[in-house]
């Protein structure tokens, strides 16, 4: 049975969504980029393949470097700009879904923590789930 995951920005201009039997992963990512770009101590990201995902509506792409010290893109709404998703260059192949974009964000549960070296002091963490004190993703995919 293929799961339907489905969302969008803001303003609702951009929407997306993947086919999949379920996601690849789902985790927090506490690196110091994410914190600066969400304003907040953890992105809470989806996992999915890049063959699975559709999008709809105008996007503006930005790359920065990502925790990995590799290459990532974000990809925001051109009207709105709220961050939908992200492509890492480490995890070539694969979409990084914003979980709060997702239609349903009461559905995302992570599976990990991921840059809990650069985690603030005051972010409480699940401590039934694992750490990663970098990314989960070796380099090359």
């Amino acid at each position: 049975m293929t799961e339907k995951i489905e969302g969008g920005c803001l303003c609702g201009q951009v929407r997306y969504q993947a086919n999949c039997i379920k996601p690849l992963f789902k985790v927090n990512c506490h690196c110091r980029d994410c914190q600066r770009l969400s304003g907040s101590p953890y992105v809470a990201l989806v996992g999915v393949k890049e063959t699975s995902f559709t999008v709809t509506g105008d996007v503006n792409c930005f790359e920065h470097q990502g925790g990995s010290g590799g290459a990532m893109k974000s990809y925001c709404c051109s009207k709105c700009n709220s961050r939908i998703y992200g492509t890492p260059e480490i995890a070539k192949g694969m979409v990084l879904i914003i979980a709060m974009s997702l239609d349903n964000p009461q559905s995302y549960s992570a599976d990990a923590d991921m840059f809990v070296k650069q985690a603030v002091s005051w972010d409480i963490m699940n401590n039934e789930i694992p750490k990663f004190d970098g990314s989960m993703f070796k380099r090359g995919g």
